[in-house]
């Protein structure tokens, strides 16, 4: 999945989820059920980046950021945890930056992760895995906005 829905479901949960012990370890989770999810990817397995990888970095990062903080101004008093779960919802991403140095790759715990995080992913090339994701984010941010009047 791209960074913004992950990005975007952990800012909600640090918005509405006021304790930190609950909330960041709620948003490192949602990022492995939001794996499962159908979702479009530039790049399938065996995830060799592409041109197309970072014209999308380049956009979704900057897009993962906007979320996180409208989000925040949305709910000032959440800040710091909004953007505590928006970093633990994206974190398990960081692993393919990991597995790009190859002694990484070939070793023990790094390995049986990488390959379980690959395995659970439910990915497709075609456009219509965007929908899922876009419909993530819109949700994620509905429930962001609503708080405000709560």
């Amino acid at each position: 999945m791209l960074v913004s829905p992950h990005a975007a479901v952990g800012a909600a949960i640090g918005a509405l989820i006021p304790n930190p012990l609950v909330a960041v370890p709620l948003a490192l989770g949602s990022h492995y059920f939001l794996d499962t999810v159908l979702h479009w990817q530039e790049t399938l397995a065996p995830y060799t980046p592409s041109k197309k990888t970072y014209l999308r970095i380049s956009l979704d990062i900057p897009l993962a950021l906007g979320i996180t903080t409208l989000i925040a101004y949305w709910n000032p008093l959440q800040t710091p945890l909004i953007w505590a779960g928006a970093l633990a919802g994206t974190l398990p991403d960081l692993d393919a930056l990991l597995v790009q140095v190859p002694f990484f790759l070939r070793k023990g715990i790094i390995k049986m992760y990488w390959d379980w995080h690959c395995k659970i992913q439910n990915e497709t090339g075609e456009w219509r895995g965007v929908w899922p994701q876009l419909a993530v984010i819109a949700l994620a941010l509905t429930v962001s906005y609503g708080l405000r009047f709560l």
